[in-house]
């Protein structure tokens, strides 16, 4: 490879990486982020009619530095398929790029259809997950709420993660089943971490 095509692919490359790098540093530290630098991220799967929207920096709650606390993440799931589908806590799974697991953190919210007992909801293909303990401000209202979610529906709340300190990426991996607890899809977000340059 001659010199002079040598520093056209390195001036590409690193010019290529300059809108994530000067995106991610306007962040604060510790925050996702997608590749892109934005902080909306939607996966949607046209068989099962599954949507959701995650957004990292959305917390507007009591107290208000809880994302310096904790990894806070705003879902918002849409159900436009036939099937019911289940919300459970030990359906999620946060990994950083090291294959590190992040635990969620319950804050023990459920939901239950209009007429129906309310029976707790179901914890999930694993149980690998924590409770959330927060006494005071809004974090308990704010969670997202469990159990299943009907056709035509959809659910809003913020998730919580232990932070994600020492990790430069990570990848949510959110395994739908439905209220029968039959696998449907998995839906994966790629995200960077902002560090303090």
């Amino acid at each position: 490879m001659s010199r002079l095509a040598l520093v056209a692919r390195m001036l590409v490359l690193v010019l290529g990486g300059v809108p994530l790098a000067l995106t991610t540093a306007c962040l604060p530290q510790g925050e996702l982020a997608a590749a892109d630098g934005s902080r909306r991220m939607v996966a949607r799967d046209p068989q099962t009619g599954l949507s959701i929207v995650l957004t990292s920096g959305a917390w507007d709650g009591s107290p208000a530095n809880l994302d310096s606390e904790l990894t806070v993440l705003h879902a918002l799931v849409a159900n436009m398929g036939s099937t019911p589908v289940r919300l459970a806590p030990g359906d999620l799974e946060l990994r950083d790029e090291r294959g590190f697991r992040r635990q969620l953190l319950d804050a023990g919210g459920s939901f239950v259809l209009s007429g129906e007992t309310d029976r707790g909801y179901h914890p999930g293909r694993d149980l690998d997950y924590g409770r959330l303990e927060w006494n005071g401000g809004d974090v308990n209202a704010l969670a997202l709420p469990w159990g299943v979610l009907a056709p035509g529906t959809q659910m809003r709340g913020y998730l919580y993660f232990r932070r994600l300190d020492h990790a430069n990426a990570a990848t949510l991996t959110w395994h739908f089943f439905s209220d029968k607890n039959q696998p449907l899809v998995d839906l994966a977000f790629d995200f960077f971490v902002a560090r303090a340059r």
